[in-house]
């Protein structure tokens, strides 16, 4: 267990009192840091992707109400959905990592990232720390899970920021630096204690080239002739051969099928 994952002295007794006395543990006894992990890492993902289906006040699809801490600890048709402390035995966990097409959470949604998988983990092992005492009243769960609430929870996302325009890093220049953008990623490797990769062979990089641009490899042809280009200015080779895979039609068609996946989506 690392150090970001260890169970708080408070919530470790909470657990042991509900082991005791047979019970639940009280939401005052938790810590108050492991319910703000609570309320920032686990809440939201409950809001936006269980309380549709299992919430108490209209649809509890198994017998499931997850939008208080007695109905995750009681459970549905299939048992308790979490045990505290006991992350490998907890129903949820286990349906959230997709084990089958039958049993899985979200149902009709892709799995959800890693990290939530393992913030639920997390969550459960400190003991699931949770302050829902009682249900929410029909008013208060309808405006958890109306879209202004859920899109104002969205607005941290990456894709949701305004437009910056940020200083690249002082970090010195890069002898394999084009462009200011990649002090960004020489800061990067910094951080990580990586060494950038050796430069590509010319055959390697018309590969890449075609294949990212059009999803097709170069002729033969093509690849000899990039080769003699690279060998008398590498870098001018390289601009000319984006522009010529940009103008093909297979650049087109094959960006094309990414837009019309997201207007059938739509």
């Amino acid at each position: 267990m690392d150090a970001n994952s260890r169970i708080s002295p408070r919530s470790g007794a909470a657990i042991l009192v509900a082991a005791l006395l047979g019970g639940p543990a009280a939401a005052s006894e938790f810590a108050p840091e492991d319910l703000e992990f609570f309320e920032q890492r686990i809440r939201p993902v409950l809001v936006e992707h269980c309380y549709t289906c299992h919430n108490s006040t209209e649809i509890a699809e198994s017998g499931l109400r997850l939008d208080y801490r007695d109905g995750l600890l009681k459970g549905g048709m299939r048992g308790p959905a979490i045990e505290p402390g006991k992350p490998r035995s907890s129903l949820l966990l286990r349906a959230m990592r997709h084990p089958s097409l039958d049993f899985r959470m979200p149902l009709g949604g892709a799995k959800l990232p890693d990290q939530v998988v393992a913030d639920f983990e997390r969550w459960i092992e400190i003991g699931a720390p949770d302050p829902r005492d009682t249900p929410p009243s029909a008013d208060a769960l309808q405006q958890a899970i109306a879209w202004q609430t859920i899109l104002e929870q969205r607005k941290s996302w990456w894709s949701l920021q305004p437009i910056d325009d940020p200083e690249p890093p002082e970090v010195p220049e890069p002898a394999w630096s084009r462009n200011p953008v990649d002090r960004f990623l020489a800061a990067g490797l910094a951080d990580a204690g990586l060494e950038p990769a050796p430069l590509a062979e010319p055959r390697t990089v018309i590969r890449r080239l075609s294949y990212v641009l059009t999803g097709l490899p170069p002729t033969p042809a093509q690849v000899d002739d990039f080769e003699h280009r690279a060998a008398r200015n590498r870098d001018a080779a390289v601009a000319e051969e984006i522009d010529r895979l940009l103008a093909e039609p297979a650049f087109g068609e094959r960006w094309a099928r990414h837009w019309m996946d997201w207007v059938r989506y739509a």
